[in-house]
């Protein structure tokens, strides 16, 4: 049997308090027309999905001040920003 090619799907039965009834697992076509039963993953081994991984950089800001000048830098990856005031 080919790995998308998976004729049976897995369902498992609820009782009256919503709990899984232990046992209860099958594997069939279709959903059985008696009980309150919810499809589940079957197969654990290759189950197609996508995963996003997103990683954010560290962000630094430094401030200096001396009279009459202020310089302000701030660096986050990827662009460097540098402000520099004069008195008026």
């Amino acid at each position: 049997m080919a790995i998308n090619n998976r004729p049976l799907k897995a369902y498992v039965r609820f009782d009256g308090s919503g709990r899984i009834v232990a046992g209860s697992l099958i594997l069939r076509k279709n959903k059985p027309k008696v009980g309150k039963w919810k499809e589940i993953q079957a197969y654990e081994c290759c189950f197609l999905t996508t995963t996003t991984t997103t990683t954010v950089a560290p962000t630094t800001t430094t401030s200096t001040t001396a009279a009459p000048t202020t310089t302000t830098t701030t660096t986050a990856a990827p662009t460097t920003t540098s402000t520099t005031t004069e008195p008026r």
